[in-house]
């Protein structure tokens, strides 16, 4: 690359990391906010707590990362023409593709690195998460410690004990399961003790007393037992590691091309492996769509007398609304196999409609009716930032003891 080539692409790709990192982080304290229930219920370690909100981020990179190169581009172009750097390019005799070449080296590093998590890295860290929260859930040690203390490990299922004696005997056991729609059942027990072997885990209770509840009737029957074994393999880890349990975004694209034809998941929705399968495919189309679309409406020079606003309000829209129409056809692909050309022909076009533009030397843009709403929007806009900053301005003064 020439010297400014390597400019532009050294601007942009600071500006995609920057932003990259910031929307990740965003993305971690909300998935950190959700988490914090399943720590405090489970009583986990802050490791946990990290391990368990950090996996669900991979998943959200795949759509985090398109957005990223997109608002570094347009930062990026922006600021050139505010420079008047766009004006000196074009001056010295530099051609279009000086500005394109940078960015479509960026938008297809950002195609790699989508389609490695999206097609790996995703499905692995969501089959760490299912697993990670499984075992919290099943950690039932953990939880049976809170002595004295109503545990509720799943909807409508709480566990009370009253006291953990040695050798991890559990006394004063009360478990209400609310699960079923016409019946309800109170187990208690003197006594039981947690049992894992390689058929799931198992509360082996002793010396207790069975209550079932009729909800339509309110007939209440009461069992007494000796020993009873209460089923925790619903709970258990041990479920993670059926492929049966995977949905198709736990799955890599290599198992979702070589699906198993006895997989239950399979058999009753074939539709979504496929969707998924061009979903991933189709999402590192998107990068390239989105700097095409950018430089096409605003990546020529400008002059002050020209609207550059309008320009990237323009680009923006129209990314977004193609964007919508891409997320449209990829639910259409579940139930219509005809969407796939829908699905790859949304980014092609987008690609294509820049590409004739940028090498043209032609600016793109909307309707003249719709340009002047946008450049009145913006003016609007931009006078009440003004106003704001001078108030902004003005209260600083005061803080400071300035008189106006």
């Amino acid at each position: 690359m020439s010297l400014i080539e390597r400019y532009i692409f050294k601007k942009a790709t600071s500006a995609t990391l920057i932003i990259l990192c910031s929307l990740a982080g965003v993305v971690w304290v909300i998935q950190a906010l959700k988490g914090i229930d399943i720590i405090n219920s489970n009583g986990q370690t802050i490791f946990a707590y990290l391990s368990l909100t950090s996996l669900a981020v991979p998943n959200l990179l795949v759509a985090i990362i398109p957005v990223a190169l997109l608002l570094s581009t347009i930062s990026t172009i922006n600021s050139m023409n505010s420079n008047t750097e766009l004006v000196v390019v074009t001056a010295s005799g530099c051609s279009n593709w000086t500005i394109v070449k940078p960015l479509i080296i960026l938008a297809f590093l950002c195609s790699l690195f989508a389609g490695l998590v999206g097609h790996a890295i995703s499905p692995l860290s969501l089959i760490k998460l299912k697993s990670y929260v499984t075992e919290m859930r099943a950690d039932l040690v953990s939880i049976l410690i809170q002595e004295g203390t109503f545990n509720k490990i799943d909807k409508n299922l709480t566990f009370h004990i009253s006291e953990r004696n040695a050798g991890g005997i559990l006394s004063g056991i009360l478990i209400a399961d609310e699960r079923d729609e016409e019946t309800s059942i109170i187990y208690t027990a003197r006594e039981g003790i947690l049992t894992r072997t390689d058929q799931g885990s198992f509360l082996k209770l002793k010396n207790g007393e069975i209550q079932q509840t009729n909800r339509k009737n309110n007939n209440v029957t009461l069992i007494n037992y000796q020993s009873y074994i209460f089923d925790l393999s619903n709970f258990s880890g041990n479920n993670t590691k059926k492929k049966d349990n995977f949905k198709p975004k736990e799955r890599t694209t290599f198992e979702l091309f070589n699906p198993d034809p006895n997989d239950k998941s399979y058999q009753n929705s074939p539709g979504r492996y496929t969707s998924e399968i061009h979903e991933r495919f189709s999402e590192m189309l998107w990068p390239f769509a989105y700097v095409f679309m950018i430089l096409a409406f605003a990546g020529q020079a400008r002059s002050n007398r020209q609207s550059f606003s309008a320009s990237i309000t323009s680009a923006a829209l129209s990314v977004v609304v193609a964007r919508g129409m891409g997320f449209s056809a990829i639910d259409s692909l579940k139930v219509n196999p005809d969407a796939i050309y829908l699905v790859y022909l949304l980014p092609l076009s987008c690609i294509a409609f820049g590409a004739w533009f940028i090498f043209t030397n032609r600016p793109a843009g909307l309707p003249k009716i719709v340009v002047d709403l946008l450049e009145r929007n913006n003016a609007i806009i931009l006078g009440k930032y003004q106003n704001l900053y001078q108030r902004y301005k003005l209260f600083r003064r005061r803080l400071a003891g300035i008189k106006s």
